[in-house]
Order: C-alpha cells, then structure tokens, then sequence
C-alpha cells in the first residue's frame, strides 16, 4: 500500500512538473487562416510602445503561423487590410480566422478571451466617436454623460471577464482608462477653442504666397469668388494618396459647379520636385499649391491641424462652412455639396 501511494505521489509530482513547464513557456504561437488572401501581403504587428514591428508571412492559400519570443506581455496595434489590438504574452497560442481579407479576424484558442475583450473595448469607444467632431462639440453636460457612460460599460467589461485575463493586462487596461480620461478631457477642451474660432460663417484663416504648380504664387484671396473645397496633404501620406481616385472623380462630377477644388501640400519646400512629379504622375487636377513651412505653416495651425488628409471647405466670400469636412471617398461629401448653393 506505501508503495502504490509513493507511485501516485510520483506521478503526481511528475504532471506538476510538466503542467509548470507548460506555463513558463517563453514563446508565444500566433496562427491562422485567411480567405481569399491578397497576393504578397503579410499581417504586420507594431509595439507602439517600444517602437518595434512583426512580420508575418501569409502563404498562398492564406495560412500563417509563428512563433514570437516577448520579453514581455505586449500590446499590439495589427493590420492585414484593415487594423485590429491583439494582446499577446508568452504561452499563448491565439488562432485568428478572417471571414476575408478586409474583415477583422475571429480568434480562438488560449488567448482568445484577452482579443476578444480588446476587440469589444475598440467597439465601445467606436460608438462615442461615430462622428468625432459631433461628440467633442456636444454640451460639457452630455459630453461627460457620454464619457461615464463609456467608462461604466469598459469596467463591466473588464469586469465580466477579470477571471480569464491576466493580472498584468487588467492593470493596464484599468491605467489605460485613467490616461484615456484625461485625453477626453483635454480634446474636449481643445475643441472648445476651435468651435470658437472656426465656427461656421467665420472668416477663414488665410495663406499667403504659396507656391502654385502652375507658376507664381498664390494666396487665399486670390482664389475667392467660388466655394472651394479644400485638400491638406503630402506626397508621403498614405491616406491622402488613397483619397486621390475619389478626390479625381468628384471634380469631375462638379466640374460645371460653383465650386473649386484647391489642393495644399504640406511637404517640405525642398521636396518641391518630388511633390510636383507626383502631381504629373497621378495627373491631379485643380490649383495645387506647396505651403510655405510643412505642419508649422501658419495656415496649418490656425485650423488646429494634427494629422491629414484634411478637408475644408469655404463659401465664395472665404467664410468657413466645415472646417473638418468629409472626406471625398465618404458619400457624405455629396449631400453635403448638394447643400449649397452650387
């Protein structure tokens, strides 16, 4: 009988050992499926916070598997076609499955709990910035209703699920919403100023002597007479470039309005030939012009802007009637347009 119970508590001892080296693995395994893949693209990870990038290779069929030693638990921003947060720590194995190559993936797997909530966490906040502009501008007592409301569903959210996650993600998130917080708070504050400046009906900001493609220099008063509709960009903005076939297509369609198309790149002035070559290129067309000092252009701090594209759009007079207007791959544009007195 002592024998036997000295081979159970063998055997016992044993499966500790093996479940411990179970947990203390030192890599995490990401894999999964994508239909209908797109030829040579990969799923890329970036660590925002130490500033460093994953590659992972997509075979033909659309499968893709790796292994990733952290140093650490990591916060990733991911992207195939479109983005998506993934957590991942060291004895993780996440399986993602894309519905297709635009959709964010389905996960499974050890790991799938963490996604999951993050994903859940994007949907969230997704709902109080439907329409960015709207919800920072809104009365101080909605906006914080809004905020509380966020807040109070985020905690459930963690909440409902504390059980299946790790203590070092909930300690983050839970920082990440005090941080969160006082973006809000300090955003919603910045637009205060800018409504207050950049109402509709409010005189434009104005440039001066901006180089035209066409020869000269141009300045906003020069290009009055019509509504414009206004293109901050640059050559080496991913997003602006994506805008470029809509951006075509719409002045064709408005071509006998009352309307003029300007486009303002904000490269620098010694990338003049490389903005212009790409003007030619992409054969854009309307006034392109070249500001004078890139993001600290007068005219680009005045309409209080961070990140392009961006788009404005003024009234025959130079008054503002959308400072932060849609885009024109937005279908919004159009009813927007078909507003005016065009």
């Amino acid at each position: 009988m002592r024998k036997i119970l000295m081979i159970v508590l063998s055997a016992t001892m044993l499966m500790g050992c093996n479940e411990e080296k179970e947990v203390q693995k030192d890599y995490a395994v990401i894999s999964g499926t994508i239909k209908n893949p797109i030829e040579n693209r990969k799923i890329r990870l970036y660590d925002y916070e130490n500033q460093k990038s994953e590659i992972i290779e997509v075979d033909e069929e659309g499968r893709f598997r790796d292994t990733l030693r952290l140093e650490s638990p990591t916060f990733f921003n991911a992207s195939y076609s479109s983005m998506f947060p993934l957590y991942l720590s060291n004895g993780m194995e996440l399986n993602l499955k894309f519905k297709d190559s635009a959709a964010k993936p389905e996960a499974s797997g050890k790991g799938s709990i963490t996604y999951n909530v993050l994903k859940k966490k994007n949907e969230l906040a997704a709902g109080i910035f439907e329409d960015y502009k709207a919800f920072f501008s809104q009365p101080e007592d909605s906006y914080k209703k809004d905020l509380k409301q966020y807040n109070e569903d985020f905690k459930e959210l963690i909440a409902a699920n504390k059980e299946e996650l790790d203590s070092n993600f909930v300690n983050k998130q839970e920082k990440s919403l005090e941080t969160f917080n006082k973006q809000m708070d300090a955003e919603f504050e910045r637009f205060k100023e800018i409504n207050a400046k950049l109402a509709p009906g409010k005189p434009s900001p104005e440039f001066t002597d901006y180089i035209n493609y066409n020869g000269g220099t141009s300045s906003l008063k020069d290009i009055l007479g019509q509504y414009i509709y206004i293109d901050m960009w640059a050559t080496w903005c991913g997003p602006c470039k994506y805008e470029i076939p809509f951006l075509l297509k719409l002045e064709e369609e408005y071509k006998d309005k009352d309307i003029k198309f300007v486009s303002i790149s904000i490269d620098a002035r010694k990338d003049e030939d490389k903005w212009r070559k790409m003007i030619e290129d992409k054969e854009l067309t309307g006034t392109q012009l070249l500001a004078d000092n890139e993001y600290q252009s007068q005219f680009v701090q005045d309409y209080f802007i961070q990140g392009i594209p961006r788009f404005i759009i003024l009234d025959p007079q130079g008054n503002i009637v959308d400072y932060d207007a849609p885009r024109p791959s937005e279908p919004k544009l159009r009813e927007v347009l078909d507003g005016l007195d065009i």
